[in-house]
């Protein structure tokens, strides 16, 4: 079978399948691109909770005690009820200093929250009671 063959074989079939393809290809590809520009960006003020051991009676003195969360999501009536569900977390359950010392911080949001940023990432800590 010759090239001009294989090309001409029920060309319009072919010709339709590509078509259709591109069709597809495009519907998708512009699907994903509005949906990625419709993410609207936000500013969460969120408060810092300390996780400490059992039982463990000091107190610890966090600076600062609030945290910025920049967040995504695809409507912004999502974050009315995900400003409570976004958590920023500071582990102390191993903090043995007593002077400051920086600790990194942890974030948790719900899945259809995107979490692109915490300003800032570390706090203070500094103990200041037994």
């Amino acid at each position: 079978m010759s090239l001009r063959d294989v090309i001409l074989h029920n060309f319009w079939l072919k010709l339709f399948s590509i078509a259709l393809a591109t069709v597809i290809w495009l519907a998708i590809h512009y699907s994903i691109h509005d949906e990625a520009n419709s993410l609207t960006p936000a500013y969460i003020l969120v408060p810092v909770s300390v996780k400490i051991a059992g039982g463990d009676t000091r107190v610890f003195r966090i600076t600062p005690d609030e945290v910025v969360v920049t967040a995504v999501g695809k409507d912004p009536a999502l974050f009315q009820p995900a400003q409570k569900e976004i958590q920023v977390s500071l582990d102390l359950t191993n903090f043995t200093g007593t002077n400051i010392s920086s600790q990194k911080l942890r974030v948790d949001a719900p899945p259809d929250i995107i979490v692109l940023q915490i300003q800032p990432t570390t706090v203070d800590v500094q103990q200041v009671a037994q």
